[in-house]
């Protein structure tokens, strides 16, 4: 998990770097663990100006058990869930606010549980409903936040700033 990216990592992030300095982005949140703060620091040389900001908050997480995942990871506690749970809810009621300025961009640089969590809580669904999506490493995920906090997920996943061969994720190695 505390890794650090492949040269494949670093090209998808790198391409991912020029998608989003198309963008007005005002700050870039990372997780800090490496692969996040690596692909971060990549985002930030394309966007001048625009400072990171590492944090544990944003660390990789098992927000519900499954029963399949109660198999694949049976040393994985209970406690242990409940604590990634709250603190992702901690992370997502940090982030998915209403801005203080009008038109606010900010880049989450995450890991897939967590963005998944986040969709979840952003639709309204199922707690466990996290396990259902994919993510591509290097996918964007926007979200807009209304005025009066009512949210829309604008896009998950997109990958299309990403050729085709170098398109990963856990479901698709």
């Amino acid at each position: 998990m505390g890794g650090n990216l492949t040269p494949l990592g670093i090209k998808q992030s790198e391409l991912t770097a020029k998608m989003l300095a198309k963008k007005p982005v005002n700050s870039i949140h990372c997780s800090s663990l490496n692969r996040s703060e690596e692909t971060a620091r990549i985002i930030a040389n394309e966007i001048p100006g625009v400072t990171i900001q590492p944090t544990d908050l944003l660390w990789e997480c098992i927000p519900t058990m499954t029963p399949k995942l109660q198999v694949e990871m049976p040393n994985y506690t209970l406690t242990q869930v409940d604590q990634d749970r709250q603190r992702a809810e901690v992370a997502y009621r940090k982030y998915f606010k209403i801005a203080k300025r009008n038109d606010r961009q900010d880049v989450i640089v995450c890991h897939g549980n967590l963005i998944r969590y986040f969709v979840t809580r952003i639709l309204n669904a199922a707690p466990d409903s996290w396990m259902r999506m994919d993510l591509c490493n290097c996918g964007i995920t926007q979200v807009l936040i209304q005025p009066d906090g009512d949210m829309a997920l604008l896009c998950h996943n997109d990958w299309s700033h990403l050729p085709k061969e170098m398109r990963t994720s856990t479901l698709r190695s």
